[in-house]
Formats: structure tokens, C-alpha cells, sequence
């Protein structure tokens, strides 16, 4: 079984912009990794990526992300559940001193329910989680 790894919105914004400012490290990551993991997500950070993609005027991008992920047989895409935001708003109450956006902790308690620990993301407050965020500087 591939190992999984988590998508930020930050990671697929690398990925399909090619003006982002690290789309190349992106790419090759992810080319060096094809069959070797699989890519995890929530409807919440498609849903943020498409948002940030529009607030970036770059709204043209918008639909090739989503049939990237229409097409992608390997993207796992989670739809979050009552566990999972039950959760989130247990460590928003706990840590809401750590500058975590409430997605930000719905992804760090599916990551840690799921055992995924890289997150492709230029984000550092994976790092903050105790992930590793494989774009941060």
C-alpha cells in the first residue's frame, strides 16, 4: 500500500499554478513520488483551493483543479464527519492560541487519525502540528 500524504490547499496551489513560487519543487516531488503515495484531502481544502484560486485572480485555474480531481483515480477526498468536527472543535478550544484556522484542524486530526504525518504545503504550521510539511521553507 502507497504511503499517504496529505494535500494542503497550499500543496495543490503549487501543483497547478504554474506562477507559484514553488511549482517546480511541487511537480518534481510529487513525480518522484507517483505510485509510491496516495493523496489525501478534504472537500474543504478543494473547496478553499478553488476560493484562493479566484481571490489570486486566477479563476481560469479553477476548473482544471477540479478535473485534476475528477480524473485522479489515487486522490482519497474525505468528506468530513461528525467524529472528525467533533474533533477539530476540541483542538480549536485547545490550541486556538496557535494561529490554526478551523481547517487547518480538521486536516491535523484527519492526519493523525489516519497515520499520515508529510503534508504537501508550504504552510509551517504543519510543522507547528508535529507534521512534516515537505514545501515549507
Amino acid at each position: 500500500m502507497a504511503n499517504e500524504v496529505f494535500f494542503d490547499t497550499s500543496g495543490f496551489l503549487a501543483v497547478i499554478d504554474q506562477l507559484d513560487r514553488v511549482h517546480q519543487d511541487a511537480v518534481a516531488w510529487t513525480r518522484t513520488r507517483a505510485g509510491r503515495m496516495r493523496p489525501v484531502t478534504t472537500e474543504w481544502i478543494i473547496g478553499e483551493t478553488c476560493t484562493l484560486l479566484i481571490t489570486r485572480k486566477r479563476h481560469h485555474v479553477v476548473p482544471q483543479f477540479l478535473d485534476y480531481i475528477d480524473r485522479s483515480s489515487a486522490l482519497l477526498s474525505i468528506n468530513p464527519d461528525d467524529t472528525l468536527l467533533r474533533a477539530a472543535r476540541l483542538m480549536m478550544r485547545r490550541q486556538a492560541d496557535q494561529g490554526f484556522s478551523f481547517v487547518d484542524c480538521v486536516s491535523f486530526c484527519l492526519m493523525t487519525e489516519r497515520k499520515i504525518v508529510e503534508a504537501l504545503s508550504t504552510d509551517a504550521l504543519f510543522r507547528k502540528a508535529g507534521f512534516s510539511p515537505v514545501l515549507a521553507s
